[in-house]
């Protein structure tokens, strides 16, 4: 089951969910600045806290103006509010976009809601440029975040780092790096904003396996291909005598056939 964009954007607003956008975006910011200087970047899912750390944080050389789409089962908020809108509904597994028009794609709140996740990424690889960059974000099966559906994190399917970077595989990208984040417990406490630090700081050096989150990136790429048809025809000039032709020969005495 996928949450609606308005329930979404309610948590999100919530002290609970501001928090989870400053410790889930520092790492993104750092991933995504590093790997490409200059971006063309897509959000899918519920990407809007995240891409408006993205506009803060980086240059308008670094990153232009992000566009973000949802599945139209989530529906869609008017995405920037005091800008042109820049997202839409669209089809998981049938992307309005042109072939490698992205070289950054950011996913959040998308694929473990997906009725097919290998669908939905392959056609994630047809719309980055070779060696572009996916960056996921799934709730971690080990984590407690996916065990209470009070948060959004608690809904669809959580995945283990080894079940996420196995779908990776299947669906063409190479998996580059991984992190757990999220340690803090899924609780609203008056007090939680200013404990969130030092429960990432904890959770990242003693109990990483349980973070909330897996956050993980692949990359995009394209091997080079022989073509089928040279492919068939060198294989019929290897292929054995004994599954040809019988090999004939010259003979300089024999006389000729009238």
């Amino acid at each position: 089951m996928m949450l609606e964009a308005v329930r979404l954007h309610d948590w999100y607003n919530s002290p609970q969910g501001q928090t989870v956008v400053d410790l889930i975006g520092n790492s993104m910011v750092q991933w995504l600045n590093v790997n490409h200087p200059t971006m063309q970047l897509l959000g899918l899912g519920y990407t809007q806290p995240y891409l408006d750390r993205f506009v803060h944080s980086l240059t308008t050389q670094q990153c232009a103006l992000p566009l973000a789409a949802s599945p139209a089962e989530m529906g869609v908020i008017p995405w920037p509010s005091s800008q042109a809108n820049r997202i839409a509904q669209v089809r998981p597994d049938a992307l309005p976009f042109a072939d490698t028009q992205f070289n950054q794609v950011l996913m959040v709140h998308f694929l473990e809601s997906c009725d097919s996740p290998q669908g939905a990424l392959r056609e994630t690889w047809r719309i980055l440029t070779p060696g572009g960059r996916l960056l996921i974000v799934v709730p971690n099966r080990g984590g407690l975040w996916a065990r209470r559906d009070t948060t959004p994190f608690g809904w669809g399917r959580p995945y283990s780092p080894g079940q996420l970077a196995e779908l990776l595989t299947d669906s063409l990208f190479i998996p580059r790096q991984s992190r757990f984040a999220l340690f803090m417990p899924p609780v609203g406490k008056r007090y939680f904003p200013q404990a969130a630090p030092a429960w990432e700081k904890a959770g990242d050096r003693w109990f990483a396996p349980l973070g909330g989150v897996i956050l993980c990136e692949a990359e995009k790429v394209v091997y080079a291909l022989t073509p089928l048809a040279k492919q068939s025809a060198r294989r019929t000039l290897q292929r054995p005598l004994s599954q040809g032709l019988a090999p004939r020969f010259h003979n300089d005495s024999a006389e000729p056939t009238p």
